[in-house]
């Protein structure tokens, strides 16, 4: 049957999505109807979608778009070879339209449910395509077709998500019939199959990689839970309050443990005159869950309308609103609503008031801010949108886009532009707070902020002025603007004169396929020169199998194959060998330095909180390490700003030996930086222990982007030069400290 027909839903969608709005629900499941779309084969006609998806737009809810939800086209056969390819095909063009129609994020559910779907389709014949003994079968086809519809919808839009909806079961045996645990035990760990299938856990020759697990939802129902009984009998469903019941939030902790990535439940609901007992008890189950460090990001009411039954059309009372009268009114269930108010009023619903995916608004960028005090001002306005979205890019290994969004839309993207080029002014010395508060929310989106600064910088710095204009510009529009240094052997090389053809690869390509306008320096016959793309490189330029770290995940920062790009002489920054010119090479170092004190910031704050809700925040011996951490940044914040300052004073410019003294201190502020941020690190690791470090909790993830941030090229190298140039110097006071 077709629900959304049934419901008037399709006819009534702009009441619905007010409706839904005005209850204080900014988001939203609902899907496409693939059988009205494709009714010739390889022919989209989304017709029947325009009125929901125009409605949602309208109302600013986001909603996960589902693309097939038991229904196919009468022509499809799911069984077939082809069929990957062709859900594939669909799944493109529902991107392109979905891309035109929708502001903000991209959310998709390619397949939902595809362990029941495979059930009740390939093993029992219930649903479609009503084939026996073939549920295998259908599961490996429908992860198939999840994988080739998300590799299509990502070449539409590479920051689109997804949510992967699977039944959250508990099956288990009578203890007086102990002959079937091992029956139960089977099936109770087939509902894990999909998506260990998807991240390549299981059967890996489906082509399944961790990549295309994004946030994990989970369908939760009164009878989830039963005893297994072979043969004909009756399962025993095992409901709250029996002794074999497992706790909701055991279970939604155990998921996270699993994937490590964030959670939704997906669906979940009763019907009947307990509708609004039992979304009280998942609410809370999900709060549980949340406080004991689960990333539990909402709930998801199923059905929203009441609908007729799937078997035998009767009057379905489980959803919040009633079938619609002519008007498209729908009466409220009065117990429902009553505990729908009461979660949305609770403080930990309540004070998250950011969504972790806001809007995109295209078109011009806001005002910059022309003060520091602005800029951190508005940051401090974004940073619950940062702070939202980093646990979900970490575990997706995801581009931030929602917080590039937000930083574009605040104005802090044109923040360090000169104010004749319409930005903000902020200087070389200014930016370091900026950028130290960014780590504080975020390592990754901080890691890439820097880069786009850079950028501009040496486009300025070493362009013409035509192209800095032009950069200037690009950045007004919202472009982000990175550095992409490193490389393979034997490098990059760009041939020709005055422009040319690019030859090699790039490594750590940060923000791949977001980054569209990368600084590439190059090798020519004449020396070194900075190239910048004029455009993002293609989808099928990166390999994402090059970027599986431990942290930074959210960097996206992929090899990239630049062969055969072809860039004219207006994309030549600068003479040969400036990119390495001092001191603006070294002096860079500065900001990725005040990155990591944020990012040290931000693990010490982890580990403070843990300790509190495990009680152990009043140790003595905690102070202490606390203590001696505290000192050991503070002493490298005030040296980076002082080796800022000692590289904006004018000596610098009085020739290459008055630059010794100050790159030196550059080398003091990388050494005293590094040992400051490791020695956090140690200090968290030792303070929460081992219970704090597992993926559940905030710190975990915090460290492991720090670790790796703080691998920063030649450190070994700083020192060397720091050393040399305090024995070398015969002076007591080599930085001028006391005058």
């Amino acid at each position: 049957m077709d629900v959304i027909d049934a419901t008037r839903h399709d006819h009534f969608a702009a009441q619905d999505y007010a409706r839904l709005r005005a209850a204080g629900m900014a988001g939203a499941r609902d899907g496409l109807r693939w059988h009205l779309i494709e009714r010739v084969p390889g022919e989209y006609d989304f017709a029947s979608a325009r009125a929901q998806v125009r409605a949602a737009r309208e109302q600013e809810v986001t909603v996960i778009w589902d693309l097939l939800h038991y229904g196919f086209p009468d022509f499809v056969d799911p069984f077939a070879p082809g069929f990957p390819a062709h859900f594939a095909q669909f799944a493109r063009a529902a991107a392109r339209f979905l891309r035109a129609e929708t502001q903000g994020a991209l959310w998709i559910c390619p397949v939902n449910e595809v362990s029941f779907l495979a059930w009740g389709g390939g093993e029992v014949g219930y649903l479609n395509p009503f084939a026996r003994n073939r549920g295998d079968d259908l599961k490996a086809q429908l992860v198939r077709a999840v994988i080739a519809a998300m590799d299509a919808v990502r070449e539409v839009d590479p920051a689109a998500r997804f949510l992967h909806a699977e039944p959250l079961i508990v099956v288990g045996h009578h203890p007086g019939r102990p002959w079937q645990a091992e029956r139960a035990r089977e099936l109770h760990e087939a509902q894990f199959a999909a998506l260990d299938m998807l991240r390549g856990h299981l059967r890996p020759d489906l082509g399944g990689h961790e990549r295309y697990l994004d946030v994990i939802g989970v369908n939760y129902y009164p009878y989830n839970q039963w005893f297994h009984y072979e043969g004909e009998e009756e399962r025993e469903s095992l409901l709250p309050g029996h002794p074999a019941h497992r706790p909701l939030p055991d279970l939604l902790t155990g998921a996270a443990r699993r994937y490590g990535r964030p959670l939704l439940i997906a669906e979940t609901g009763t019907e009947g005159a307990g509708r609004g007992e039992w979304l009280s008890y998942v609410t809370g189950a999900a709060l549980e869950a949340r406080r004991a460090g689960a990333p539990v990001e909402g709930v998801c009411l199923y059905p929203v309308v009441n609908h007729p039954g799937w078997d035998d059309d009767r009057h379905c009372h489980n959803g919040l609103w009633d079938y619609p009268d002519a008007r498209g009114e729908r009466p409220a269930d009065p117990a429902l609503w009553d505990a729908l108010t009461r979660a949305q009023a609770l403080p930990e619903v309540r004070d998250r008031t950011a969504p972790a995916v806001p809007p995109r608004h295209p078109g011009p960028v806001k005002e910059s801010p022309r003060t520091l005090a602005d800029a951190l001002a508005r940051l401090d306005v974004v940073a619950p949108v940062i702070r939202a979205e980093a646990p979900e890019a970490d575990a997706a290994r995801a581009f931030p886009a929602a917080s590039f969004a937000a930083l574009r839309d605040a104005g802090l993207l044109v923040a360090t532009l000169p104010h004749d080029l319409g930005g903000g002014g902020l200087g070389t010395l200014a930016r370091l707070p900026l950028l130290r508060r960014l780590g504080r929310e975020s390592l990754p989106v901080a890691r890439l902020y820097e880069g786009h600064v850079n950028a501009l910088d040496l486009v300025l710095r070493y362009g013409t002025p035509e192209q800095g204009q032009q950069a200037a510009q690009d950045a007004q529009a919202g472009e982000l603007f990175g550095v992409w240094n490193t490389e393979d052997a034997p490098g990059v090389r760009l041939e020709g004169p005055g422009g040319g053809v690019l030859s090699g690869h790039k490594t750590f390509a940060s923000g791949a396929g977001q980054v569209t306008r990368a600084l590439c320096p190059a090798e020519t016959d004449a020396g070194r020169v900075m190239v910048l793309l004029p455009a993002a490189p293609g989808p099928g330029r990166f390999d994402p199998a090059f970027w599986q770290p431990a942290g930074m995940r959210a960097t996206v920062s992929e090899r990239v194959d630049l062969g055969g790009l072809r860039v004219g002489a207006r994309d030549v920054i600068g003479q040969p060998g400036d990119y390495y010119r001092q001191p603006t090479f070294s002096g860079g170092a500065l900001r990725f330095l005040a990155a990591q004190l944020g990012g040290a910031d931000a693990v010490l704050a982890s580990a403070r909180e843990t300790l509190q809700r495990l009680g152990r925040h009043h140790d003595d011996v905690q102070s202490l390490r606390f203590a001696e951490v505290a000192a050991r940044l503070e002493g490298a914040w005030q040296t980076v700003q002082r080796a800022q300052r000692l590289l904006d004073g004018d000596e610098v410019t009085s020739g290459e030996d008055a630059l010794e003294g100050p790159l030196a201190y550059v080398s003091l502020a990388r050494m005293l930086t590094e040992d400051a941020c490791l020695l956090a690190c140690e200090a968290a690791e030792r303070a929460v222990g081992a219970r704090g470090l597992l993926p559940l909790w905030p710190t975990e993830r915090l460290l492991r982007d720090l670790r790796l941030y703080l691998r920063q090229p030649a450190p070994d190298a700083a020192r060397l030069d720091l050393g040399r140039f305090v024995l070398g110097t015969g002076n007591m006071d080599p930085w001028g400290q006391e005058s």
